[in-house]
């Protein structure tokens, strides 16, 4: 169901393409007066229906208030890596994104993080080989507490449980 309604126009314009195409074909090998009036017909249903999927995929996520997304997808999304700071916004993701950094003491002294969400929940999970932390950064900014690491190298993933218009940035350097 999720796939459908997520992909519900691209499915029916396929659809739609490949009967133009067939229709085409056919013109061409039996000539224009052999289309008859039902595949006129035909043709107007597809729209119709291409129309409908688009109505299906516009509204139930609107009514429901659930999100449709597949796996791995985000929508509204904008991602920027600098030398000083990892910055996510986005308007609604199903997928985690990390970054692993070579951090110095005095780093590791200085990382912060900010993060705001109208919904759901966000975690940042912290992992430097077996050392491993989750920490909920949900409407959050604050230094991060860095004793369990060591300088070197750190991997930072980000994670939503259904984060809806979330901000996030992770700070290690003065700039």
């Amino acid at each position: 169901m999720k796939v459908f309604i997520t992909f519900g126009p691209v499915i029916g314009a396929g659809i739609l393409a490949a009967y133009v195409l067939a229709m085409r074909i056919y013109v061409c090998v039996k000539g224009r007066d052999a289309i008859a009036l039902i595949y006129k017909r035909i043709y107007k249903l597809l729209i119709v229906m291409e129309l409908v999927f688009c109505a299906i995929t516009f509204l139930v996520p609107r009514v429901t208030g659930k999100s449709y997304l597949p796996d791995g997808a985000t929508r509204g999304g904008v991602v920027v890596s600098t030398k000083s700071a990892f910055k996510i916004s986005y308007k609604e993701s199903n997928r985690g994104y990390s970054d692993t950094l070579e951090l110095d003491e005095e780093d590791l002294e200085r990382m912060r993080v900010r993060c705001s969400c109208d919904e759901g929940r966000v975690y940042l999970q912290i992992q430097q080989e077996k050392a491993w932390k989750e920490v909920d950064i949900t409407n959050t900014d604050s230094l991060l507490d860095m004793t369990d690491f060591c300088p070197g190298r750190i991997t930072f993933t980000m994670v939503n449980e259904n984060g809806r218009n979330v901000d996030f940035e992770l700070e290690w350097m003065e700039t």
